[in-house]
């Protein structure tokens, strides 16, 4: 009774609450007290998010590479991990396409694009996008949010931390205890996530109208089938064939999903993640390593 209890009231649920009831408000109230009062609400959340996501992910991946050991084994699991994300994004990358062809998604959904001005861009050639993911002023990848200069350079740092041994372990050991202060503040802004949902949904009520929740509700549906799909042929039999229990895995998976969901944001859902990664057996420095990696990238 306790257990169902607590799911029922818990984060996940929490922010649920937050987008029905966002619903229901933005349906009453007017337009201009859903600017002046609601959207603000929805605007700190995002940008309290954006606040902790570059600390969190460089102090985790510092730790996690740092972790790993010698030079060999983090080059294993580095070709390991990105060759994962790669197979994995290409079969989730197909699956969405079909579904999405399927489905049709959007149509009928109508949104104004009043004084919006979009420029296609040319794509870089790609010299140029490697050449990108190498910062200049890690200060200044750090400061703009480039998440690609920020993995690089947390992975490269943590890797000649690990060459240097226990000489630098009290520096592993500042880097992790940071990713823990990070994640708890995480956890902390997390708590405010249903009254951000809240807002952000209830502002764009407001704006477009219920109208816009049908099409909405399809696309919606949408990602769940080809959520389902992807889940039952790439990650259900790769977890029996590591041993792991599917029901484990499916529960352990549920509360980030839901909060990468609801918030619509990998960098909400990463605490929780990294948390449901180590119950499930991960090692911290893999788990610390892998989830912060592949929420970013992926």
């Amino acid at each position: 009774m306790s257990a169902k209890k607590s799911f029922w009231v818990g984060l996940p649920m929490q922010m649920m609450y937050g987008l029905v009831l966002g619903v229901i408000v933005g349906s009453i109230v007017s337009s201009e007290f859903a600017t002046t009062y609601l959207q603000p609400l929805g605007q700190l959340f995002i940008r309290l998010i954006r606040m902790v996501v570059v600390p969190l992910v460089v102090a985790t991946l510092i730790a996690g590479s740092a972790g790993l050991g010698n030079a060999s084994k983090i080059g294993s699991i580095a070709v390991k991990t990105i060759l994962f994300f790669a197979v994995t994004t290409a079969i989730a990358v197909t699956i969405g396409l079909v579904v999405a062809n399927v489905m049709t998604p959007g149509v009928g959904l109508t949104i104004s694009v009043e004084g919006l001005k979009a420029k296609a861009p040319a794509a870089p050639a790609l010299s140029q996008v490697l050449l990108e993911i190498v910062p200049i002023n890690p200060i200044e990848a750090f400061a703009k949010g480039n998440m690609l200069q920020v993995i690089f350079f947390s992975i490269f740092f943590g890797f000649c931390v690990s060459l240097m041994g226990d000489s630098a372990k009290m520096l592993t050991d500042f880097f992790q205890k940071v990713g823990d202060v990070m994640i708890r503040m995480t956890n902390f802004i997390m708590l405010y996530a249903p009254i951000g949902v809240f807002g952000l949904i209830a502002y764009t009520v407001t704006r477009h109208g219920l109208a816009v929740l049908l099409p909405l509700g399809k696309l919606i549906l949408t990602a769940f089938v080809a959520t389902a799909i992807f889940v039952a042929v790439t990650y259900l039999p790769l977890v029996k064939v590591i041993g792991l229990k599917i029901s484990t895995f499916l529960k352990g998976a549920f509360e980030p999903w839901l909060i990468g969901f609801t918030t619509c944001s990998s960098a909400a859902a990463l605490a929780v993640n990294l948390e449901s990664a180590r119950k499930m057996g991960a090692s911290r420095a893999i788990a610390s390593f892998a989830i912060p990696l592949g929420n970013t990238i992926n």
